[in-house]
């Protein structure tokens, strides 16, 4: 009987592999990597293009004559990672190590019972682009850029986490092909034991004696869900000088921005094996690129599908979308004696519209898997061919619909005071009040206190300590900025919690990382 394989399964397990590393603190801090080196106190301290969503009233702030009129930048980024299945140190060794590192039998046994009902979770912001201009000090300054904002969701059931690194060895199929023809019977199926490492070597494919035995694949992946979204905005703020007297300055400042929704992926089975595999195509999760890539006829009950054949980074420069929207912010600061600053804003008040096909599969029963499954937790770089799927149903039945789904953004209140001594410190403190219950923004308000010490001209340092939010721990930040001797240039890095990098965790594990090194003054 001819196979076909499981586009949904494969789509599912590849966004866990391959979409970029989520919190929402690299949502809430923008790609700011000063914002995170303080642990999300920012409405007092940003400047130039970096206010954009944070506070656009500090654009029209000007220290004095010195200040630079332009300032452009590229490639800022803030990136967290989250799961709960395997701890910091587990995870920085697969990324050094990944090389060298291939797990035995043992191993991948109990990398099975830690992904097993376990949720992983990736964030990325990166600024593409950002420019701002001070403008004749009666008009405050501008600026514009463009952002991506990756947010990835993946909770993989018991069945998934043992395809994943066991493949077609898993104790789902009764009988293993190998390498040299022989068909075998698998251990793992009747709980006898395991493969030598010789035999688990040599295995090339899983199923079944009778298909009629198989499972249908809500059946085997109940309680798995992958859900992800790539969005890119388009900014523009303006900010300028309200009032001034002699120990008061008002700025004013508003933002607005467009967003195209590149990506939504929604698969879902819930734990009574409910199916739910919606799937909003763009440029880049197309269905005729996955079917092409599995031999596949890329058509549906509808009729042929579409496909977007352009090359990545034609793509990226100029995508398909598969939504839009529009976003507004407006913030006011308070400057008192020049030392003690008060500001509030409130950021991302608009909707997002998701519209284009809607694509969906039948629920087909799951025949045979080929491929050894992965060989240690480096996920980011690894042999798609791993793991392949293959079904005994009828082929794959694609129903494509146009759909509208119009969703709110996840609106903020920030309300943050600072002081300035003697421009060697500067301390704040920032409250992040949630406005909505929007995907993809904070349960519960969120604090943080921190500040920029910086003892030498060409270093800062940045620290604090936050709470709340999505998250129970305290988090200590800590961030380093370098500044060329004619201010010309800046770079910086800095971590949402140092601490999360010597966790003696075992049950799970957060590590996120934010930089900057192509930022220039004029």
């Amino acid at each position: 009987m001819k196979t076909y394989t499981s586009v949904v399964i494969y789509i599912c397990i590849s966004t866990f592999l391959f979409i970029l590393p989520s919190d929402v603190f690299a949502q809430m801090e923008g790609s700011v990597y000063s914002v995170t080196g303080r642990g999300g106190v920012g409405t007092t301290f940003v400047t130039d293009y970096q206010s954009i969503g944070i506070n656009p009233a500090n654009l029209g702030i000007t220290k004095n004559y010195r200040d630079p009129k332009f300032t452009f930048g590229l490639m800022e980024a803030n990136v967290s990672f989250s799961s709960e299945a395997i701890s910091t140190s587990e995870l920085l060794n697969s990324i050094t190590d990944y090389k060298t590192t291939r797990f035995n039998t043992d191993q991948k046994n109990d990398a099975v019972k830690k992904f097993s009902d376990k949720t992983t979770t990736v964030d990325a912001s990166v600024m593409l682009f950002g420019a701002s201009m001070k403008l004749p000090k009666k008009w405050g300054g501008v600026a514009v850029n463009i952002r991506d904002n990756i947010h990835t969701r993946t909770t993989t059931n018991e069945f998934a986490a043992e395809i994943m690194f066991f493949g077609a060895a898993s104790s789902y199929f009764p009988k293993l092909k190998m390498a040299n023809g022989d068909i075998i019977d698998n251990p793992r199926h009747t709980g006898s034991g395991d493969l030598t490492e010789e035999q688990r070597n040599q295995v090339i494919g899983g199923q079944f004696e009778n298909p009629d035995d198989a499972k249908s694949y809500s059946e085997v992946l109940s309680g798995t869900s992958a859900k992800s979204t790539w969005v890119r905005e388009y900014n523009a703020s303006w900010g300028a000088q309200l009032l001034e007297t002699y120990d008061l300055q008002i700025y004013g400042g508003i933002g607005a921005r467009y967003l195209q929704g590149l990506l939504i992926l929604d698969f879902e089975v819930d734990q009574t094996g409910t199916w739910n595999s919606p799937i909003f195509s763009s440029s880049f999760v197309n269905p005729q690129d996955v079917l092409s890539a599995t031999s596949l006829s890329n058509t549906s009950s509808n009729g042929p599908l579409d496909a977007d054949n352009r090359s990545m980074g034609q793509k990226i420069i100029n995508p398909e979308p598969a939504g839009h929207g529009w976003g507004l912010d407006a913030g006011v600061t308070f400057v008192i004696k020049r030392k003690l600053r008060i500001g509030a804003s409130i950021s991302n008040f608009g909707k997002m519209t998701w519209s284009g096909d809607v694509y969906s599969i039948n629920d087909g029963d799951l025949a045979s898997i080929s491929g050894q499954g992965l060989d240690n937790y480096n996920f980011l770089i690894n042999d798609q061919s791993a793991f392949q799927f293959a079904g005994t149903n009828s082929p794959l039945d694609w129903e494509t619909k146009t759909v509208d789904e119009t969703v709110d953004l996840p609106t903020v209140v920030r309300i943050g005071a600072s002081y300035e001594f003697f421009r060697l410190v500067h301390v704040g403190v920032d409250v992040v009040l949630p406005q909505n219950d929007a995907a993809g923004n904070l349960e519960n308000p969120f604090y943080a206190i921190g500040g920029d010490f910086k003892p030498f001209k060409l270093f800062s340092f940045s620290s604090g300590l936050n709470f709340g939010g999505n998250d129970e721990n305290i988090n200590i930040p800590l961030g380093i900025t370098y500044f060329a001797r004619k201010g010309g240039y800046e770079a910086g890095i800095s971590t949402h919690d140092v601490l999360s990098y010597f966790s003696q965790n075992t049950d799970g594990s957060t590590i996120s990382i934010a930089g900057g090194f192509l930022r220039f003054k004029i």
